[in-house]
């Protein structure tokens, strides 16, 4: 984006949050490196601009353990927000996610005054914002940030600029994976501002026991359908659980497709990711949803979630799978990924 172009939005979002009231950045309810690096950025902007203190919001948790020792390493304070609070703020800015897209604790019929993403805009429900401003062309949120900072003329700390660069790396795959122009000049950019000693502790952060069940269970229950590796998680302690999976099995040889899905408290979270752009897995989520949850994202990453409960759990859990298998996989046949050895026999000694 040219530098006026990108003034002009600085203008109008600074023309919001300077209004009486409190200001609330609000993000997915399970925040990836992305999110929190623009909510982060926002922050700063509001901090030295309008010297006014705005908080970090997200309904759920920060699942991954390189996500905890992100806001840990780079001290970003947020708070744990339910829709119900929502009213204690006057401004409220969505980064990363949009109105009523599922993801996020903002209801249909409460109002957002400023969206910054870069998801494709969602068709669900109808949303208007006085400051809008979605590029669904670029690779990530923290670019568009990175742009109204340096068109604000700010100094970016290295703590800031370690969550952009990571934000970016994340969202990129380290710029191999929907990397717009812009995309690449703020990495590129970055990357001599940022902490990268910090930012590895950040990626090789330890994970605790729980984790590697859910991988041998993630790796048991994997299916081959053609192209399309699937795999499910009956009981998840966090829904980024879910995503991680989908990351890792896209590096299976042969694979051009990798879905997975499984079951948090009283959601079924799906996230699909694939090495290219060719197919258009935000379309194809949304078909896998269409009437019984939300889904969008991007044509190589896309994510949904389906509201579960106990006496419907089978039969919506069946339909979640046909549909994954039918829109993600060309309904071809699925087989195990991978098939147990059985044990050798023991033979008696007399």
């Amino acid at each position: 984006m040219n530098l006026s172009r990108c003034k002009q939005r600085l203008k109008a979002l600074l023309a919001v949050c300077s209004r009486p009231g409190r200001i609330l950045i609000l993000m997915q309810n399970n925040p990836d490196p992305d999110a929190i690096s623009s909510a982060a950025a926002v922050q700063e902007i509001a901090r030295i601009l309008l010297k006014k203190r705005a908080i970090i919001g997200h309904g759920g948790i920060f699942g991954r353990a390189e996500n905890r020792a992100m806001v840990q390493q780079l001290h970003i304070k947020t708070r744990q927000i339910g829709h119900t609070d929502l009213e204690r703020f006057r401004i409220i800015c969505l980064v990363d996610t949009q109105p009523y897209s599922g993801n996020n604790v903002l209801f249909h019929g409460q109002r957002a005054d400023i969206v910054i993403d870069h998801h494709e805009k969602t068709n669900r429900l109808p949303w208007n914002a006085e400051v809008s401003d979605i590029r669904p062309h670029y690779g990530a949120t923290s670019t568009i940030l990175y742009e109204y900072l340096r068109a604000a003329n700010i100094r970016i700390s290295q703590r800031l600029a370690t969550a952009l660069y990571y934000g970016i790396q994340s969202d990129t795959s380290e710029l191999g994976r929907k990397a717009s122009k812009a995309d690449i000049e703020a990495f590129q950019e970055l990357t001599s501002l940022a902490d990268l000693r910090r930012l590895a502790r950040i990626r090789r952060a330890p994970v605790p026991p729980a984790y590697f069940g859910m991988l041998h269970e993630a790796l048991s229950n994997a299916v081959l359908a053609g192209h399309t590796v699937i795999t499910f998680l009956a009981q998840c302690t966090n829904p980024d659980m879910v995503a991680e999976m989908a990351e890792m099995m896209l590096r299976l040889q042969g694979v051009d497709t990798s879905v997975g899905y499984g079951v948090c408290k009283n959601t079924l979270h799906i996230s699909a990711r694939a090495p290219h752009e060719r197919g258009n897995l935000a379309k194809q989520m949304k078909r896998v949803t269409a009437g019984i949850g939300t889904g969008g994202g991007h044509r190589s990453m896309a994510g949904g979630q389906v509201p579960i409960t106990d006496d419907k759990a089978d039969l919506l859990l069946a339909h979640v799978r046909e549909r994954i298998l039918r829109y993600l996989a060309g309904n071809k046949p699925a087989h195990p990924l991978l098939i147990p050895e059985p044990l050798p026999e023991k033979h008696e000694t007399s």
